[in-house]
């Protein structure tokens, strides 16, 4: 290895460190397009690392993870989630390879506040807030540490976004939040709001946003119906609608996958012609409805892409299907109903960059045990575990590969050693500087076919193999 392509490497390994970062489990959809689908590889079997049984809640909320640590609110049987005394509903900052308690963070009260929720995790900030109950208790947004829980700043104005709408950010980390009736953009480094605008969700809750670059996705009250509606991330602005789809009132969100598909479950028990999966492609200029499929009644409910273009959704019956993104096609369904015991399910779901299907078949906000099934992509069932009162507690999947699920008696983390890629030379689960060193060491052409440095088989350990190793750093 020459002095000169030692420099090179040099000056590549800080790139390669920033460009490989994975993401977490940033607030409810997982991503940006609130479309559940991550980066990392889930665990192939239900192998408990740890659990926390001595943390009780009367509803399970959404465990948030960023940078190695778990965000989660738990409050006690004791009292409900609206106006809850002070102390009651605290955040709780564990550490996702342990499970120990890092911090927690008691936030301030007034009389009519909600549950404490934490809207989301970015880039170190932590954002919690007590808005919500139906939008009708509106709060300051506190962003916190996740290091300490200390506060960095107070928002400038209340929002009244609630646990179940949901938030997405920004490349810059500003957080986008909405209710029922308006959408705020607050600038992630001094809490200021950056814009406030109207718009119009059919119920008070599951208004949430989904995100493609400047596009912010969210659902309208149309004449008959609701509508997708399009605003400008950067300026707030409204810029146009989908065509109504006809029903009374709904409580999903959308989400969306890259190159403008939007998804919406249209889902209100009015019967096989109103409850339906619909996808749309958005032209630049309006809403194109490429298809709809019948769908089961699941209010809340939070679905996700697959990595091979697909999505999945719930038949009339209650299997979990996977539908082509484009086409509506059928490409696998489980052969059996997902549904729990009691009929009611608000599925929540994950999807693991390959292709494996993590879903929850919630029962609402109480006690009642919830399945958490893992399936392969065709929707061969894999493994299976039961948490009770799982609601929106998850599955949550971090960039290491841990699924982060939340009951009303435990939190629990299950994990197990993901695949080597190609780049990681020793197999120990990382591409770092020991694979580095490997690959530099059999620098040149392959005396024997190939070897393990040469990653794109090529016959030669070269530059286009440092390339590709630096490419999977981290």
């Amino acid at each position: 290895m020459t002095l000169a392509a030692l420099r090179l490497v040099a000056a590549l390994l800080p790139l390669a460190a920033s460009s490989a970062t994975v993401a977490d489990w940033p607030h409810l959809g997982g991503n940006a397009q609130a479309n559940g689908l991550a980066a990392a590889v889930g665990p192939s079997a239900a192998s408990l690392s740890w659990s926390r049984a001595n943390m009780p809640c009367l509803i399970s909320w959404i465990p948030v993870i960023d940078g190695g640590r778990v965000f989660t609110v738990r409050q006690t049987y004791a009292s409900a989630p609206y106006n809850p005394p002070p102390g009651d509903s605290r955040v709780h900052c564990m550490d996702l390879q342990t499970g120990a308690t890092l911090w927690t963070f008691d936030c301030p009260f007034e009389a009519g506040d909600w549950s404490t929720v934490v809207y989301g995790a970015s880039g170190g900030r932590v954002y919690v807030g007590r808005g919500g109950n139906g939008s009708s208790a509106s709060a300051r947004i506190r962003c916190l540490s996740a290091q300490t829980g200390a506060v960095q700043w107070v928002s400038a104005d209340e929002v009244s976004t609630g646990a179940y709408d949901g938030i997405v950010f920004m490349e810059d980390g500003d957080p986008i939040l909405t209710s029922h009736t308006q959408m705020w953009r607050i600038d992630a480094q001094t809490g200021a709001t950056v814009w406030v605008t109207a718009r119009s969700c059919s119920v008070s809750g599951n208004c949430g946003p989904a995100r493609d670059g400047d596009a912010i996705y969210v659902d309208e009250v149309g004449p008959g119906g609701q509508r997708i509606s399009r605003f400008s991330a950067a300026s707030g602005q409204r810029l146009y609608s989908s065509q109504v789809m006809p029903g009374f009132l709904n409580q999903n969100s959308p989400f969306c996958a890259p190159g403008g598909i939007v998804f919406y479950l249209r889902s209100s028990n009015e019967g096989p012609a109103i409850d339906l999966f619909y996808a749309f492609r958005d032209t630049g200029a309006g809403f194109q409805l490429l298809w709809t499929a019948p769908s089961y009644t699941e209010p809340g409910a939070r679905h996700a892409v697959t990595p091979d273009g697909g999505v999945t959704m719930l038949s009339r019956e209650g299997r979990l299907q996977v539908r082509d993104q484009l086409t509506g096609a059928l490409r696998a369904e489980s052969a059996s109903s997902v549904l729990s015991a009691s009929g009611f399910t608000s599925s929540m779901v994950a999807v693991d960059s390959l292709g494996r299907i993590f879903h929850n078949n919630s029962n609402g906000a109480g006690g009642s045990p919830a399945d958490l099934r893992s399936f392969s992509p065709t929707l061969s069932e894999n493994w299976r575990i039961v948490l009770t009162g799982m609601s929106q507690g998850g599955p949550s999947l971090a960039s290491d590969g841990s699924l982060v699920l939340a009951g009303t008696g435990e939190v629990r983390r299950y994990w197990t050693a993901p695949p080597c890629v190609a780049a990681d030379l020793n197999c120990d689960g990382a591409v770092n500087g020991f694979d580095l060193g490997l690959l530099l060491g059999a620098w040149g052409p392959c005396q024997a076919g190939a070897c393990p440095g040469d990653l794109n088989g090529n016959g030669t350990v070269d530059g286009f193999d440092l390339g590709l190793l630096l490419g999977a750093w981290g």
